[in-house]
């Protein structure tokens, strides 16, 4: 058979990713060990689809006036005047600018004097808007989290359906179901070969699982909650379900068609017996059946691994909140409120960020995909009168906490590089499900969506992409410099693939060799070192 691309994006729709890569002779990916690559992924989904443009701004002086709301809202504020958009770095900035790439900005509610301040009366809003602390982190002169972040704007998701945005954010393509494996398994099974020694390569901390599509069993989701979740799944702790079953011996690495592997494996006596049980299985049914068996095997081998790693220790001596805590401006405990006290919650409330820390900083993970809210569990899923009032606000919020975890992971040393820190070897990959409708239009689902990539790899403050102000009501995004599978250059309008493939390229995988996505993709050019 003649391999061509089309013939390729048929074979996408229904077979296995890794299958597809192998039949054709594709080499299995293996990230890449580059100086400054990352080495871990934490994805975090704030639910329910994001007004991106009110709190970063890549549009012009005219964009402004036409798209977003005149300032209003007083201590609930919505909606701000070119006047109120500055670089984060405090450089001067040019809202008449031609261009898709920028520095990072946005509509600024804090005040740079006092950032604390939450009741003055903010003078670039005339004097409309009281002033708001949150989202000031990202901005913060002490940390800098601005050099370390990158913002891609207005790509399209080819979807404006919550579950299909959703997926289309983690695998690049928009649909019911996973149509190529996400980003995050795809990753875990990439740095598989260089951290053998991570029992939970990819873990889901709530909402849609990153699937893994036929990728090997070690890269499918392991679902957890919290440090206490992990005590009956991945643990023998309970006598109820393990007093004399404990007992390990390594047995020889065999693999599910009986060939040996290197190594051992770390079983019980049950554990062998149901392995050699499973081997035998092979070949009596079809091959979908030894598929499934086989990923039922090497999941039962990867448990077994884990288990007897006994990483509830591991979790109970590793902290979460520890560094950034020495700052007075940014206790654990801290809380938000919108308004002045009108609706309020803590930043604990808004996902389970600290689980997130203690998994990263313990080096038992390759991958942590979180769920993410504003304070109190509020999403981003709501179509209210004054959704664009709300969204705004509670957006503020979440990201205030996105932007504290950033700044702890960045003041906290990698485990295994002394030169490096845990942002410095993780990217963090912030998504939600889609855009909305821009404010002067309502809150409704918009398939013009972003991403924010922080962290290990990427080159920071600036945001590439924009929207098409020729447009009326909701914009599209416009053109940006994309370099394609092929090796090409080109300048065209960014889609969800492309996204997906700029956060696996940040890892050293190579788009046409190391990975498939249906559709077709490039990776934004300028944004991944080297």
């Amino acid at each position: 058979m003649k391999l061509t691309r089309r013939k390729l994006f048929e074979l996408a729709f229904g077979a296995a990713h890794l299958g597809l890569m192998t039949r054709f002779g594709f080499p299995v990916a293996s990230a890449q060990t580059a100086s400054g690559r990352p080495t871990k992924l934490l994805g975090i989904w704030l639910d329910g689809g994001l007004h991106w443009e009110t709190f970063f701004s890549p549009l012009t002086r005219a964009g402004i006036n036409k798209f977003i709301p005149t300032p209003q809202g007083g201590i609930i504020p919505v909606g701000y005047r070119p006047e109120q958009v500055e670089n984060f770095d405090r450089s001067p900035v040019d809202l008449d600018a031609p261009g898709p790439v920028r520095k990072l900005r946005g509509p600024v509610f804090w005040n740079w004097a006092n950032p604390a301040d939450a009741s003055g009366l903010n003078p670039a809003s005339g004097n409309q808007q009281n002033f708001r602390p949150w989202g000031y982190a990202w901005a913060n002169p002490a940390y800098r989290l601005f050099d370390k972040a990158a913002l891609l704007v207005g790509a399209d998701q080819n979807t404006a359906a919550h579950t299909s945005g959703i997926i289309a954010s983690m695998c690049g393509v928009a649909g019911s179901n996973f149509r190529a494996p996400s980003v995050q398994a795809v990753i875990a099974n990439a740095l598989s070969r260089r951290f053998p020694d991570r029992p939970i390569p990819n873990v889901s901390l709530g909402g849609t699982l990153p699937g893994a599509l036929g990728l090997p069993a070690l890269a499918n989701p392991t679902v957890l909650h919290s440090a206490a979740s992990v005590e009956p799944t991945l643990s023998d702790k309970r006598d109820s379900a393990w007093k004399g079953l404990r007992a390990r011996s390594d047995v020889p690495d065999v693999a599910f068609d009986g060939s040996a592997l290197p190594g051992t494996v770390p079983a019980t006596a049950v554990d062998a017996a149901l392995l050699k049980a499973l081997r035998q299985e092979r070949g009596i049914s079809s091959g979908g059946t030894d598929a499934m068996l086989e990923q039922l095997y090497d999941t039962y081998k990867g448990a077994s691994r884990t288990v007897s790693r006994d990483i509830l220790s591991v979790l109970a001596s590793t902290p979460s909140w520890e560094k950034l805590k020495a700052d007075p401006a940014y206790p654990v405990d801290w809380s938000a409120c919108i308004g002045y006290a009108d609706s309020c919650g803590t930043g604990a409330s808004m996902g389970a960020y600290s689980f997130a820390l203690q998994l990263l900083k313990s080096d038992l993970v390759t991958s942590v995909n979180l769920r993410a809210s504003s304070f109190s569990n509020n999403t981003f899923d709501t179509h209210s009168a004054n959704g664009p009032q709300m969204h705004t606000n509670h957006l503020r919020i979440a990201l205030e906490m996105v932007g504290r975890l950033c700044l702890e992971m960045s003041l906290t040393p990698s485990r295994t590089d002394a030169s490096r820190s845990l942002l410095d070897e993780t990217l963090v990959y912030v998504y939600s499900d889609f855009g909305r409708t821009f404010p002067k239009q309502g809150s409704d689902h918009h398939p013009a969506t972003c991403a924010i990539l922080v962290g290990g790899g990427i080159q920071g403050n600036q945001m590439l992409g924009g929207y098409d102000e020729t447009m009326n009501g909701s914009p599209m995004g416009v053109p940006v410099m994309l370099v394609e599978e092929s090796g090409e250059r080109v300048t065209r309008a960014p889609r969800s693939q492309d996204i997906a493939a700029t956060v696996l390229r940040a890892f050293g995988l190579e788009p046409g060799r190391d990975f498939f996505i249906p559709g077709g993709y490039g990776v934004y050019d300028g944004v991944v070192r080297g």
